[in-house]
């Protein structure tokens, strides 16, 4: 009896292997939430579903995020991530971001996201960096520039990093085809400050005082 109770469980077990989640399964899962939020965030989702498409840029926000994640750091100060914020005319609050972010931290090309927001700023900002826009742009040809540049194009490094280096990219485009609302013989100057923003992680410390320490830009590869 033990020895065919025993066929019964063996049987069994390879019953419930068959019905349960495999890994492949898990991979599949995976992946379908991965694509489904490249789509939420993408470009002509934002265009197929927005309001902000033809709205007019007043300013162009650099934002610093928090990671919030210090606890994992090598050195106790929280990640951060740099995305930039179109800040729109009209009475509202309202801006749309252009981020290029991982999504699962991997090697991989990073994706490109437009999104619209009923917000000037963002609560996981750590600092923020405003530039005015020349009058009359439009949220679409921001887009429109990112993609003839094939800046949504961007492999990130192998930590998933390099957003920074991205963000440093885009700047230099809007300033060059006069985008950017800031003179020729001052635009020098204004970039040399900006990338010196850019060579600092930025920290909120217990007493909610935001420091900055000096930190190498990690180069990610437009492709």
């Amino acid at each position: 009896m033990f020895g065919k109770g025993s066929k019964k469980s063996a049987s069994g077990s390879r019953s419930t292997q068959a019905t349960s989640g495999s890994p492949s399964d898990y991979d599949s899962s995976t992946s379908s939430q991965k694509e489904a939020k490249r789509v939420a965030i993408s470009l002509d989702t934002f265009y197929d579903t927005s309001q902000y498409v033809s709205s007019e840029v007043t300013t162009l926000r650099v934002v610093v995020h928090t990671g919030g994640n210090a606890q994992y750091t090598e050195d106790g100060r929280s990640a951060n991530h740099w995305s930039i914020f179109l800040l729109l005319a009209g009475n509202e609050a309202a801006s749309v971001r252009l981020n290029m972010s991982n999504v699962d931290g991997s090697d991989e090309l990073g994706s490109f996201g437009v999104t619209g927001h009923d917000y000037l700023l963002s609560r996981s900002e750590l600092a923020y960096f405003d530039y005015p826009v020349v009058p009359g742009k439009r949220v679409y040809e921001f887009c429109n520039l990112v993609v003839n540049k094939r800046r949504n194009r961007y492999r990130m490094t192998g930590n998933g990093n390099g957003c920074r280096h991205w963000v440093w990219y885009l700047f230099n485009d809007f300033l060059a085809y006069d985008y950017i609302d800031i003179a020729t013989p001052d635009r020098r100057n204004v970039t040399a400050q900006f990338y010196n923003h850019l060579r600092h992680k930025y920290h909120r410390d217990s007493n909610r005082r935001v420091n900055r320490i000096p930190s190498p830009i990690e180069e990610g590869q437009f492709v």
